[in-house]
């Protein structure tokens, strides 16, 4: 993955398609990305592993990326893996089968292959969801595993609606050496989201 241009390489990528779920959804309005201040508190206070290195981002009107981590440096701005967070705020809920039915549609996109969907536990809480997507696809020359995981709690207040989608971009080679970083970047954007869940 290469981060030396202003266009990262997985910005030619397909969008997430939870957040393309809500553009369709005629229900859902005031569609906005979140970054920087604007991005949940919690969000901001996450750390990374040790050896990740969290990259600034352009201060720029509707910054889909609200956080980017990378790591492993290869040279020429490449490296073996990358993590980005992005944050919307919306009005309304999306329907649970629609962002069920569309959670791989990112990677069915991409030709990936070992694709597998899981729901994850949350609280009792109405119009909330997380569903984690995951499979391995040919980006540019190269093979690399993707898991994006959507969270979504919907919101009748104006764009107090939340979709957070976690995207992780790992050189397949690297996969098995990584295992443990994508384990804790994961559980700490699951956790801190249950946590918000709770506290709100």
């Amino acid at each position: 993955m290469s981060t030396s241009s202003p266009s990262p390489p997985w910005r030619p990528l397909p969008s997430s398609s939870i957040v393309d779920v809500l553009y369709e959804d005629e229900d859902i309005e005031d569609i906005v990305a979140l970054s920087g201040a604007w991005a949940p508190e919690w969000l901001q206070r996450l750390s990374v592993p040790t050896n990740w290195q969290i990259v600034g981002l352009p201060d720029v009107p509707d910054q889909r990326t609200a956080r980017m981590a990378v790591c492993g440096p290869l040279g020429k701005g490449e490296w073996e893996a990358a993590d980005t967070i992005s944050v919307f705020g919306f009005t309304g809920w999306p329907a649970f089968y629609d962002v069920f039915r569309n959670a791989d549609r990112t990677l069915r996109g991409l030709n990936a292959t070992g694709i597998t969907v899981q729901v994850l536990p949350l609280p009792a809480i109405q119009w909330v969801a997380a569903v984690r997507s995951s499979g391995t696809a040919v980006i540019g020359d190269r093979s690399v595993w993707v898991q994006q995981t959507n969270y979504v709690a919907g919101s009748e207040q104006p764009q107090a609606g939340r979709l957070i989608v976690h995207s992780v971009f790992i050189d397949a080679a690297s996969r098995g050496r990584l295992a443990e970083d994508v384990t804790r970047l994961s559980n700490a954007v699951y956790q801190g989201f249950v946590a918000a869940l709770l506290n709100d």
